[in-house]
């Protein structure tokens, strides 16, 4: 199914397809996509809260790099992962004390990695815009690795997209990304350096299957498609019908 053009519609549509997008995805990882010890939970925001309530522990799985091999092995793909674009901050600059909006995993479980699917309402505000890359730039620095979604076209906030917005934080230069493909999705793998991955897309093209890291050398693919199309359908099919016609 092609990526549709949700300015055809009514925000509210894009807002619907996000929260079942966010359930497929977690129903797909905790149905035998993850490997044992991991699992996937909704994720509550909690405005005016500070980095220091982020009480993130070191993002290795039990066991150290051998538990890790042999989870690769077992349930997670020992491949390198690979993308159109690959771009590597070696020496990446935290800012000092961001101001971000704490994510906490609802068990009270250390937490491993993050998906974010950027809404319309992150990118027509700077200050929404502000902590959402601050949120993920301080998210990577506590080692825990991030999947950005944004389906929308660079606004007046983010001419450079997403990425860069998050890469020139981390202290680096902007990575030349295709113009005519000016959607992102994006796995970053935070391991002292930062490694993203980036997949520049356009209306009308398929998602791929992503790289959602758990620990360096262990990922599974995040299949994209397969969810998005699965939220699609349960849109009513008055919806699907005005975005089927653009």
């Amino acid at each position: 199914m092609p990526i549709h053009d949700w300015t055809r519609t009514y925000a509210g549509a894009l807002h619907d397809l996000h929260v079942t997008w966010l359930v497929e995805l977690k129903r797909v990882l905790n149905k035998g996509l993850l490997p044992p010890g991991y699992y996937a939970m909704g994720e509550q925001v909690i405005g005016g809260a500070v980095p220091d309530v982020l009480t993130l522990e070191r993002s290795g799985p039990p066991g150290g790099a051998e538990t890790s091999a042999r989870l690769a092995g077992a349930a997670g793909e020992a491949l390198e992962p690979t993308a159109t674009i690959t771009a590597v901050a070696e020496a990446p600059r935290y800012p000092p004390r961001p101001r971000v909006i704490a994510v906490r995993h609802a068990s009270g479980h250390r937490l491993v990695a993050m998906i974010e699917i950027v809404s319309a309402g992150n990118k027509s505000d700077a200050a929404d815009l502000g902590s959402l890359v601050e949120k993920t730039v301080v998210t990577l620095s506590k080692g825990v690795h991030v999947v950005l979604i944004d389906l929308h076209r660079p606004g007046s906030f983010d001419p450079q997209g997403i990425h860069n917005l998050v890469w020139m934080e981390l202290g680096q230069d902007p990575v030349d990304l295709p113009p005519d493909r000016p959607l992102q999705v994006v796995s970053y793998l935070s391991h002292g350096r930062v490694s993203s991955y980036i997949e520049p897309l356009r209306v009308g093209d398929r998602l791929p299957d992503v790289p959602l890291f758990l620990a360096p050398g262990l990922f599974v693919s995040l299949p994209l498609e397969a969810t998005y199309q699965a939220a699609f359908d349960a849109l009513p099919d008055h919806l699907k019908e005005e975005l089927a016609r653009g």
